[in-house]
């Protein structure tokens, strides 16, 4: 089914990141990590200005960060790095059902995963505490992994029926799931747009802090200004 990637913005709100400090962001990634963003974009058939964008908001294209429980430039943690080597495997369980990434994902991003663990895919169980060291680490084979494992949990986020309206993808609503985690009751309520999707987020169950980091987060991506903005309206170049 082709799908229809939902045009930005679609609220009355800027991002709270500056122009420059976005430019600075993706002058980062561009720099250092683009062609494992294009190797990803291949694996997935995300297009690679998603990709950059989701680690512009995510990380400032900053492979080392702070954060200790969510790493590198695509900001993952443990739990969804296995669920993505599930969903190669087609193991991932998700809102109840089973999650199979497509074949010619697998065939795609095995060989990649094969140059840091050898025996994947011929028997040999890939451990988490190993996968996600690789992830956190702070070389080029991390960053390569990292991008990588974000990468396909967009790929299982932007396939989810309750994340599409019609035929057309709502970013907005994948931003907030990859964010604050895609199993959340409030994704059912009808939301036209981008200001109803975080008016639904601030009335929800989520704390005050999650309910304002992710409110933040959509504005980041989806607001004026916002990375979506910048590069699928080519206001910045990857070229």
């Amino acid at each position: 089914m082709f799908l229809r990637i939902q045009t930005f913005p679609s609220i009355n709100a800027a991002n709270p990141f500056s122009r420059d400090a976005m430019f600075q962001f993706f002058d980062r990634i561009k720099m250092n990590w683009l062609p494992y963003f294009k190797q990803a974009a291949g694996v997935t058939g995300l297009p690679v200005t998603l990709l950059v964008a989701k680690a512009a908001v995510e990380s400032g294209g900053n492979q080392k960060t702070s954060n200790t429980a969510h790493v590198g430039l695509m900001q993952i943690g443990k739990t969804t790095i296995v669920a993505c080597l599930d969903y190669l495997d087609g193991k991932m369980y998700s809102d109840g059902k089973r999650w199979a990434a497509p074949q010619q994902v697998v065939v795609r991003a095995t060989p990649i995963i094969r140059k840091f663990f050898k025996g994947y895919g011929k028997g040999e169980t890939i451990h988490a505490d190993a996968a996600f060291a690789l992830a956190a680490s702070d070389t080029q084979e991390g960053a390569e992994f990292n991008v990588l494992m974000g990468s396909l949990y967009l790929h299982y986020l932007c396939q989810h029926p309750k994340f599409i309206d019609g035929n057309v993808l709502r970013l907005d609503k994948v931003m907030s799931a990859y964010n604050t985690g895609p199993n959340y009751s409030f994704y059912k309520t009808p939301i036209a747009d981008t200001t109803g999707l975080v008016h639904v987020i601030r009335s929800s169950q989520l704390s005050a802090g999650k309910k304002d980091e992710t409110s933040r987060h959509i504005l980041k991506f989806c607001g004026q200004g916002g990375a979506f903005d910048l590069l699928f309206n080519r206001q910045y170049s990857l070229s």
